[in-house]
């Protein structure tokens, strides 16, 4: 691994971890999920993560990257398998996210100066995770263990960073990080719902600055 590709990933890295609140965009098309990204970029958000599930979402990553640039921490998540990490990254993604531990995604973001961050749900998962070089554990289904369940694991993996996705909210994401979160996914919990299908940009811009405040308090 060359130094140069090494201090990429460690200043992106540090960019993810300041974040600590990651929208996690996960819509049944492409206009919506563009939509929800721009209010979070608007609410100040550096970071962003599209999931695969997104019809047309390797297009929006090139919209997204074309429109921001390096200002936009851009990540895709469920990815399942090679094909679908080697077109995120060809796209332009800064970091890959699945739901799994699979080994082999890790040296293919590595090389494209890209994070990998693994899901990790077991000990052994946990520990697969590091073993493969994973920058990031994702706890994923967070809300199945809740934060209990993250304080055990970070209690045997204190070195590990830890990301819990999947029912985290702006109301408990405060005990995820005294658990140990380094930083949380938030998926449509981010969105008022109601404002979201009004379209009411200024409120759910003025809900995720809350939200991010909060984060940081």
């Amino acid at each position: 691994m060359s130094d140069a590709s090494l201090g990429i990933r460690q200043r992106k890295l540090a960019t993810l971890l300041a974040s600590r609140v990651v929208p996690v965009l996960r819509y049944g098309d492409a206009a919506t999920a563009a939509y929800a990204a721009e209010v979070a970029i608007a609410a100040g958000c550096t970071t962003l993560e599209l999931t695969w599930t997104i019809p047309g979402v390797i297009d929006l990553v090139r919209a997204l990257r074309d429109k921001h640039g390096d200002a936009l921490l851009l990540g895709l998540g469920t990815v399942l398998e090679e094909k679908q990490a080697r077109d995120a990254l060809v796209a332009g993604v800064d970091f890959l996210v699945s739901p799994a531990v699979l080994p082999e995604l890790v040296p293919m973001a590595h090389a494209a100066g890209a994070l990998c961050l693994p899901g990790g749900f077991t000990p052994t998962e946990v520990l697969q995770a590091v073993r493969a070089g994973a920058d990031v554990v994702k706890v994923f289904p967070a809300e199945t263990g809740g934060p209990g369940h993250l304080a055990a694991l970070k209690s045997v993996f204190p070195q590990v960073v830890f990301c819990p996705t999947g029912g985290v909210t702006a109301q408990n994401m405060g005990a995820y990080f005294k658990a140990g979160a380094s930083l949380v996914g938030v998926g449509s919990n981010l969105y008022d719902k109601a404002a979201f299908e009004a379209r009411d940009t200024a409120a759910l811009v003025a809900q995720i600055q809350r939200t991010r405040e909060a984060a940081h308090g």
